[in-house]
């Protein structure tokens, strides 16, 4: 039943966004009482954070074989990969997140997703090591740090803002021309 509510309340958010989303409908399009629904959770703020974490956890999940693959390729192809793995993963969750985004009052200049940036930020280092051994602590330090921005923002932008007119395979590029970028920039 609680996994039936979770489902209910993302079919409301991709139908028609977080504005309508409440128990009532959560309750109606999950064919249950409003009794039913609060055995399970206390209003629509824990069920947003329920759907949160769930979000985050894939999102993570994926980040993390996605990141393991790229180890062995080449620059480029590597931050392709992840590039691509964040985006299918904010597309995934596009419903959700949009919620929270439609929550925080800087809404998409938000730190959305901070567990999401938390994770990447210990994977994201591996790249860097693996591509630019003779990087210094510091060094290293100031590409995971830049490339932390650029590379969630930018995912973020393609997955939930992309142009209709525009096709993602070339935002995917240019993103990746962008975080390769950084890394050269780094060898300075």
């Amino acid at each position: 039943m609680r996994r039936s509510l979770l489902d209910a309340a993302v079919a409301i958010l991709e139908a028609e966004g977080y504005d309508r989303l409440t128990t009532t409908a959560i309750s109606r399009r999950a064919h249950v009482s409003s009794g039913t629904f609060y055995r399970y959770f206390n209003d629509k703020a824990e069920i947003m954070e329920v759907l949160r974490d769930e979000a985050v956890a894939a999102i993570s999940d994926d980040l993390m074989v996605g990141v393991v693959a790229a180890l062995d390729l080449d620059v480029e192809p590597a931050l392709e990969r992840v590039v691509e793995t964040l985006i299918d993963g904010f597309e995934a969750h596009r419903a959700v997140i949009l919620a929270i985004i439609n929550q925080m009052p800087a809404g998409n200049n938000a730190n959305i997703l901070p567990e999401v940036e938390a994770q990447l930020r210990q994977l994201a280092s591996l790249l860097p090591r693996r591509h630019l051994p003779d990087l210094d602590e510091d060094g290293l330090d100031a590409v995971v740090f830049m490339t932390m921005g650029v590379l969630v923002s930018t995912c973020l932008r393609i997955a939930l803002q992309r142009p209709a007119h525009v096709e993602r395979e070339r935002l995917v590029a240019i993103a990746v021309g962008m975080l390769a970028g950084g890394m050269v920039a780094a060898r300075a």
